[in-house]
């Protein structure tokens, strides 16, 4: 008798949808059929629902011992789970991850409280810790993340060093592009005029400070031969360049955050600190260049770099937004943001839309096929969809540590209504049954 069985479903297959069944043992996919699959000792009955991998978000800052009070992975699973994700990488927050002690440190955490399952980024690098790349390989971490501005520079020539060492590990190197002189030249002259509104965030990080990191570093990891992943691009000028690298034939992913896609500067106003996020919000034209090269595979896939800060936190920004807290929560909502923004608004079609919430990710960062797909033999990852149930947001329903999301009141067609991870039922119809800690640490 299987461990698990799904019947009745939609199943997206690599090949398409499928209309059949599935069953499970062990954690893993044993066989997939139309009909005639034996009974299992759990029975689920996805009712004609649509059933896609686990998602996975490959940027999230779930855990920080300087920030518990915002998030930690018990809660921050917890939120997965409940929104389908079934894996998650984590990035650091404040805190480095620059040896294979602190990152041992960030495992141990996981593996004690995560209901998911987890990977984990190195970062934020320095110049004097670009020699750490081989320890921290060996420990199952192969993508690096570093900053080319502000609070965590790292200058061209430490760069190019990073870049050298990643490329030996078979890495990646994961990039937070904006240009540090472009920022700082316009967040002091800010400053100087006296402004601390919310939208003065915003205009301090424009457009061109993005197009100058992204090509630079393009380039620069080129002529390196390394691999490299764009962080949360916000512009259509960074669209532009990464459509023209990658038609080159160069080794390029990016990503794109669900806040930039459904928020632009429009709604600062209305929002004010709780949408200060870094890169910042840009316009609805930014925003359509956006959704255009995620649905034509430019930009790869879809995180949520989620990143909550508590409520006092984020409200001193009303009176100085220097001083609030950056980022906003995501994880929970991530995937019904897509089913509704992204499918049924028709930007993106479903193969699309699970290309770059499942199988992208999985590609990239080393986790296919044992994550990201439906298929014999791949992790019992799954998610049971009913993408026409219609729901507003909101904080009540969600399990932040923090109790608030920017997305609340929205109106949303799409969501999850069972998560299975490695074959176990860990969230069905509202109620979390993953139970703390059954999460694993995924090296890779």
């Amino acid at each position: 008798m299987s461990d698990l069985v799904v019947r009745n479903a939609k199943l997206m297959l690599p090949r398409g949808v499928v209309v059949g069944e599935l069953s499970a043992e062990g954690g893993t996919i044993r066989k997939i059929a139309v009909t005639g699959i034996p009974r299992g000792e759990v029975e689920i009955d996805a009712k004609g629902k649509l059933v896609i991998p686990g998602v996975i978000d490959a940027h999230v800052h779930v855990y920080d011992p300087k920030f518990v009070r915002r998030e930690d992975f018990r809660s921050g699973s917890t939120s997965a789970a409940a929104g389908g994700v079934t894996t998650f990488i984590v990035m650091p927050w404040d805190t480095p991850v620059l040896t294979p002690e602190s990152a041992r440190h960030v495992i141990t955490a996981g593996q004690k409280e995560s209901l998911v399952d987890f990977a984990i980024h190195a970062g934020n690098f320095t110049a004097k810790a670009v020699g750490a790349v081989q320890k921290l390989s060996a420990a199952g971490i192969k993508s690096f993340k570093a900053f080319t501005c502000s609070p965590y520079l790292l200058d061209t020539r430490a760069m190019g060093r990073l870049m050298g060492s990643v490329k030996s590990v078979g890495g990646t190197i994961f990039v937070h592009a904006e240009d540090d002189e472009t920022v700082r030249n316009r967040q002091k002259k800010l400053m100087v005029q006296g402004r601390k509104d919310p939208l003065a965030h915003h205009d301090a990080r424009p457009n061109e400070a993005e197009e100058i990191a992204v090509k630079k570093t393009i380039e620069q990891a080129h002529k390196e031969k390394c691999k490299l992943h764009l962080a949360h691009i916000t512009t259509r000028q960074a669209c532009e360049a990464i459509k023209g690298a990658k038609e080159k034939g160069r080794k390029i992913t990016a990503e794109v955050t669900t806040h930039h896609l459904v928020f632009s500067r429009d709604d600062v106003p209305r929002l004010g600190p709780y949408l200060k996020v870094n890169p910042s919000l840009k316009t609805k034209r930014d925003q359509a260049a956006l959704w255009k090269a995620l649905a034509a595979g430019t930009i790869d896939m879809v995180v949520t770099d989620h990143a909550p800060g508590t409520r006092q936190e984020k409200e001193k920004g009303w009176e100085d937004i220097w001083k609030a807290q950056t980022g906003v929560p995501g994880l929970e909502t991530m995937l019904s943001l897509m089913l509704s923004k992204g499918l049924a608004d028709g930007r993106l079609t479903l193969n699309r839309m699970v290309d770059a919430l499942c199988t992208a990710p999985a590609r990239t960062f080393g986790l296919y096929p044992k994550k990201g797909v439906i298929r014999e033999g791949s992790d019992a990852d799954l998610v049971v969809v009913d993408t026409k149930k219609k729901t507003t947001i909101s904080a009540k329903r969600l399990h932040y540590k923090v109790g608030w999301t920017p997305y609340e009141g929205l109106k949303v067609e799409g969501a999850p209504t069972a998560t299975v991870s490695r074959g176990e039922l860990i969230f069905e119809e509202g109620r979390v049954l993953g139970k703390r800690g059954r999460g694993k640490y995924l090296p890779v």
